[in-house]
């Protein structure tokens, strides 16, 4: 018996199981069929009347981009039939440029979650605003889902621009999300943060402010912190104060994923000519074959930082951006101190940035490489507060 190959089933085959052959032909094929770009099953017999191409269409498009497959997410059009099946078009890698596949199955989540892998993130159902659905009525009841092999909620860039409304944050109210890059994949949002609330989380972090650390790789024993990052740094306990509580909060609310996830948020200062190189937030486990401790804390590779909600704490006279330097497909910089080429974020009070680190499929992404490039006039005080694909404990 084969293993899956492509698409939405994606778990199955990176995991090295093997599936019953009833599960295969009567739960995971049909579906599978409809994403794999080659299947050598033979496709189902139709039930019913086909699903509305058009009226799926129209629903779907504004979930769709046209820029570039989206590796792991897909939007689903989904309907019961008469017949107790469920039909349905699935737009694969979320492309509105390519013909939605038909599918029909019996599908049965129960089974099939139990087939999955026990580390590796198990593939997910959701609403296009980022509810989970775990049952089969909540996805009649939806009509349009998405997704994702990686097991977690990704908002859909669309295009650089795109912007949409997401209601209801804690504390706040509706917030834009805006998105600033397709690959990586990077958001913006203004006025996530209030001024007391910054007040707040710089009175308990200034006095504990210490030389930032890094997480050395195989390759880099030995060498001092400091070569690559010249800020200070404090995880704040959010339990320290209400109002850092809140914003966690607010965090779940804008990426739809629990607050079990959420690291404290590391604080940081950076004063003039004080910088970080470019990096990547996730731990690639390949770079730490050397540090068993750290590839049993990440799972050998299938938990990780998934989302970084960077926070801006303070204006900048001159410098301090974030830079993506390998935004929009550019090859890999060389140097990592390079602060000339790629998506630049001039710190701005108040705002912050959502990007990346993980594809839909639940695979790191290098193209997250960024840095913090100098301060060149003023302080820069800012927060990382790092969202993990599973809770943290």
């Amino acid at each position: 018996m084969g293993k899956l190959l492509h698409a939405l089933f994606v778990v199955v085959a990176l995991a090295g199981y093997y599936y019953s052959e009833l599960l295969q032909h009567h739960v995971l094929a049909p579906v599978a069929r409809s994403l794999q770009l080659d299947s050598r099953l033979p496709a189902p017999s139709p039930v019913g009347r086909p699903y509305d191409a058009a009226a799926c269409a129209a629903a779907a498009s504004a979930h769709l981009t046209d820029v570039l497959p989206v590796q792991g997410f897909h939007v689903l059009c989904i309907r019961k039939t008469p017949h107790d099946t469920m039909q349905g078009l699935a737009y694969k890698e979320g492309l509105a440029t390519a013909a939605p596949l038909p599918f029909e199955t019996a599908l049965d989540m129960g089974a099939l979650r139990a087939e999955l892998e026990s580390y590796k993130q198990r593939w997910a159902f959701f609403s296009p605003t980022g509810d989970r659905l775990w049952q089969l009525s909540q996805l009649h009841a939806a009509s349009l889902v998405y997704v994702f092999e990686g097991g977690q909620f990704i908002w859909p860039g669309i295009h650089v621009g795109h912007k949409r409304t997401i209601p209801n944050l804690h504390g706040l109210g509706d917030v834009v999300l805006e998105t600033l890059a397709m690959t990586p994949l990077v958001f913006s949002v203004e006025e996530f943060l209030r001024d007391d609330e910054i007040d707040v989380i710089l009175d308990l972090s200034k006095e504990h402010l210490a030389p930032s650390g890094v997480t050395l790789q195989d390759g880099d024993a030995g060498k001092p912190a400091t070569e690559w990052r010249t800020s200070t740094t404090y995880f704040l306990p959010s339990h320290r104060h209400a109002l850092v509580m809140g914003i966690d909060q607010r965090v779940q609310d804008l990426v739809k994923v629990p607050i079990s996830h959420q690291e404290d948020v590391q604080v940081l200062r950076y004063e003039e000519s004080q910088k970080y190189d470019h990096h990547t937030d996730y731990f690639p486990v390949e770079s730490y074959q050397n540090s068993p401790d750290v590839v049993e804390s990440i799972h050998h590779g299938f938990k990780n930082r998934m989302i970084t909600v960077f926070w801006y704490m303070s204006d900048v006279a001159d410098g301090g951006h974030t830079i993506f330097p390998r935004a929009g497909g550019l090859p890999l910089p060389d140097s990592m101190k390079d602060c000339t080429k790629g998506l630049k974020v001039a710190p701005k009070k108040r705002k912050v940035i959502v990007f990346y680190s993980m594809l839909p499929n639940g695979v790191n992404d290098p193209m997250s490489l960024h840095g913090g490039c100098p301060v060149l006039d003023g302080i820069k005080y800012s927060g990382n507060k790092w969202v993990w694909n599973k809770p943290r404990y």
